[in-house]
């Protein structure tokens, strides 16, 4: 649960450290462990909290920014790189890390 936490909010965390601890709690699934062990540090003054799943996404990371679907995907021979390639004729190299 911790890793998919990290991962899930990873954006939150990089880019709003001081932010990230109300804000990730606010936004994680109802039924997380980090969640329901840190409920009681969430900001009380926030009354309205967006509908959220009851359990993490299957997805643990999405790659996005091609602009049509993507029709491969392939690994580096060490694992540390992937690339995917779409119909809108763009190939994407990601840090797999």
């Amino acid at each position: 649960d911790a890793r998919r936490f990290i991962m899930y909010q990873k954006v939150a965390i990089e880019n709003s450290p001081l932010q990230a601890h109300s804000s990730t709690l606010m936004f994680s699934p109802a039924c997380s462990l980090i969640k329901g062990c840190f409920k009681h540090e969430e900001p009380k003054w926030i009354t309205i909290q967006p509908a959220m799943r009851d359990e993490w996404s299957v997805y643990s990371q999405t790659l996005e920014g091609h602009s049509s679907v993507v029709n491969s995907v392939a690994f580096s021979r060490v694992s540390t790189r992937l690339a995917s390639a779409s119909f809108d004729d763009t190939v994407n190299i990601w840090d797999a890390s």
